[in-house]
C-alpha cells in the first residue's frame, strides 16, 4: 500500500522544476516526466475514481481550472517535489506529487481537503480506507497498534515511522461503517488538527452519540480484518460484471497497456483489468487461471467490508477450490504493461461437470 503525506508547506509548483501539463481528463490533469506514458484506461480510471469519491463526500468533482493536477515525476523525487523522504508520495490541496501512476490514495487527499484538516489519524485513516486495491496481491493482515497512541500524532510523517497507517484506516472504516459516512465526515469536519483528545471526545459524542473510548474499545474488540476486506472498494465493486453459463463462469482476453480498460503501469510493468461477477449462492467454487505468461493473475475479493479473504491465483498454479459468500466480487485481472499477454479464468460451482477447455 503506497504511503503518503499531506504537506503543509510546499513551495508553489511552479517554483520546482516540473513538467508542463500534458494529459488531460474531466477531473484531472496529468503533469509527467518526459517518455512516462499511463496505460489506456488510467485517466479515466482516475477520473471515474475522484468522480464517484466525490459523489460519495456530498461533493462536487472538479472541473475546468479546478481540476487536480497530478503531477508524475521519476528523477530526484523527492528534491523536486518536497515530499519527506519517509513519505512515498504526498498531496495538498489540488495538487499532488507522485512517482508512481496511478496512486489513488493521493486522489483521496486531493479530494478531502475541502472536508477539514484534522488529525493526521483521521486525514491518512480516510485516505486509506477509500484508496482502493491498486495492483498489489498482499491482504496485509489486522495492525495491533494501539489507536489512542496514534491520536496524538501531529504529522503524517510521525503516523508513517509508528506504522500507524493500517491501524488508522482500520479505525476510519470502522467508524463509517458503524456510524454511516455522513456522520463521519461531519466529525472529521469538526475536528481541528489541533484539537485536544477531550475535544475530539466531545465531538465523538455529539456526531456517533458515544465516547471516544468507548469507540477505541469496540474497534480494538473487534476480529482482525485485512486491510483488502475493510477498503471501501468504490472502483473495484462497480466494475463491469461478468455473466455466468449455467454453473460456470468464463473469461478469456488478451491484456496489454494500450488497451482502455488497462490500469497502470503502477510502480513497474503492471496493468490490471477491473471486473466483478455476482456468487448466487454460497458454497465451494473451483477457480482456474491459465495464460501464456506464468506471472499473469487473479485477485478475488468480497464486496462486504470485512466479509472474508481474498485470493490471489497465478495462471501457472492448478485449479483452486474457494469458500465463496454470496454476492458480488471484485476481481482484478494482471498482466504485463510492456507486452500484450493472455489471460483466462473459469470459475465452476464445485460437484458441476466440468465444460470448455
Amino acid at each position: 500500500m503506497k504511503r503518503s503525506l499531506l504537506v503543509l508547506a510546499l513551495a508553489t509548483p511552479g517554483c520546482l522544476d516540473l513538467p508542463e501539463p500534458n494529459q488531460f481528463g474531466a477531473h484531472v490533469i496529468v503533469a509527467a516526466d518526459a517518455d512516462l506514458e499511463l496505460c489506456g484506461g488510467t485517466l479515466t480510471h482516475m477520473d471515474t475514481f475522484v468522480s464517484r469519491l466525490s459523489h460519495e463526500f456530498g461533493l462536487d468533482p472538479p472541473t475546468g481550472d479546478d481540476r487536480f493536477l497530478y503531477h508524475w515525476l521519476v528523477d530526484d523525487f523527492h528534491a523536486r517535489s518536497l515530499c519527506p523522504k519517509q513519505s512515498h508520495a504526498c498531496a495538498r490541496g489540488d495538487n499532488s506529487f507522485n512517482p508512481d501512476a496511478p496512486i489513488d490514495h493521493e486522489l483521496v487527499h486531493n479530494v478531502g481537503f475541502a472536508l477539514g484538516d484534522p488529525r493526521p489519524v483521521f486525514v491518512e485513516g480516510l485516505a486509506v480506507a477509500f484508496e482502493g486495491l491498486a495492483d498489489e496481491d498482499e491482504d496485509a493482515p489486522a495492525s495491533n497498534i494501539d489507536v489512542r497512541g496514534l491520536l496524538g500524532l501531529q504529522t503524517s510523517v510521525q503516523l508513517i515511522e509508528v506504522h500507524g497507517y493500517s491501524t488508522a484506516g482500520g479505525f476510519v472504516s470502522f467508524l463509517v461503517q458503524r456510524h454511516g459516512l455522513d456522520a463521519f465526515l461531519r466529525m472529521y469536519a469538526a475536528v481541528d488538527r489541533r484539537e485536544s483528545e477531550r475535544g475530539i471526545d466531545t465531538v465523538f459524542r455529539e456526531e456517533f452519540g458515544e465516547s471516544l473510548d468507548d469507540s477505541i474499545a469496540d474497534f480494538e474488540a473487534m476480529p482482525p480484518c485485512s486491510e483488502a476486506s475493510r477498503d471501501a472498494k468504490l472502483l473495484e465493486c462497480s466494475a463491469p460484471a461478468l455473466a455466468w453459463e449455467g454453473d460456470q463462469l468464463t473469461l478469456h482476453r488478451s491484456i496489454a497497456c494500450d488497451q482502455d480498460d488497462a490500469v497502470g503501469p503502477y510502480a513497474g510493468d503492471s496493468v490490471v483489468v477491473l471486473r466483478t461477477f455476482d456468487v448466487p449462492e454460497a458454497g465451494d467454487y473451483v477457480v482456474e487461471v491459465f495464460g501464456d505468461v506464468a506471472e499473469n493473475r487473479v485477485n478475488l475479493d468480497p464486496c462486504t467490508i470485512c466479509g472474508g479473504p481474498g485470493a490471489t491465483i497465478r495462471a501457472a498454479e492448478p485449479p483452486r477450490t474457494l469458500a465463496l459468500a454470496a454476492g458480488r466480487h471484485s476481481l482484478r485481472l494482471h498482466g504485463s504493461a510492456s507486452a500484450r499477454t493472455s489471460l483466462g479464468l473459469r470459475i465452476q460451482r464445485a460437484g458441476s461437470p466440468a465444460s470448455g477447455p
